[in-house]
């Protein structure tokens, strides 16, 4: 797999269709199966995850209440970010079945990740405010605790029932992952402003274009 870490002729932003924060978070490496074009690492150099939590804080409610960050998480190692984004990645594709025949030992590699990630999640403090008259969350978030609070969700969600509603977005070169919460599960697109509206469109000109050449043949 090519991976460009670089930004895109066509800009592409951090999407919060996961439903849940392992599942956002795996979906910052765009285009996985896009064949016309190369994979993107929405954590490369021109963004960080300081910029996904922070873009999280707005758009996903399971962010909306993490404490504030420490410290610059530039600082941390992206081959860890790598490391564990990958593991979410695979177990995901297992669990679809896209993946082939997984080996047993990339699993249990993957299993041991997400455990050595969860043990770094952040652990919540309460503290006095300055008159005494309420209380606040301690800010304790550094970098490694924002991968634990990443590696202790897909734990909760690839051990237990709520790994059958995933999903993968039903646009053949988009690749998105998210959890289906909808009615009978019957959510197809990562979005239907994206990939939804996409798909309506080209249905919409194959079906102009079959009427068209329907209509040239009944005149010749």
């Amino acid at each position: 797999m090519k991976i460009s870490s670089e930004q895109p002729t066509e800009s592409l932003n951090f999407v919060f269709y996961g439903e849940r924060p392992c599942l956002d978070f795996a979906n910052t490496l765009r285009r996985r199966r896009d064949p016309l074009h190369p994979t993107v690492d929405l954590l490369g150099p021109t963004k960080s995850l300081t910029n996904w939590i922070d873009t999280g804080r707005s758009k996903a409610s399971w962010a909306k209440y993490l404490p504030g960050l420490q410290m610059n998480t530039d600082e941390i190692n992206a081959l860890h970010i790598g490391e564990l984004r990958d593991a979410i990645i695979l177990l995901a594709e297992h669990k679809l079945e896209d993946s082939g025949n997984t080996s047993t030992k990339s699993l249990i590699t993957a299993v041991d990740t997400l455990n050595k990630w969860s043990a770094k999640a952040p652990q919540y403090f309460l503290s006095m405010k300055d008159d005494s008259e309420g209380f606040l969350l301690r800010p304790t978030l550094t970098p490694e605790q924002i991968l634990g609070f990443v590696a202790q969700d897909a734990i909760i969600f690839f051990g237990t029932e709520s790994s059958k509603r995933l999903k993968t977005c039903s646009h053949e070169r988009c690749g998105i992952l998210f959890e289906d919460r909808s009615n009978g599960m019957k959510r197809q697109w990562c979005s239907m402003k994206e990939c939804g509206n996409r798909m309506k469109a080209r249905r919409y000109t194959q079906k102009g274009a079959t009427s068209l050449d329907s209509q040239q043949r009944e005149n010749q």
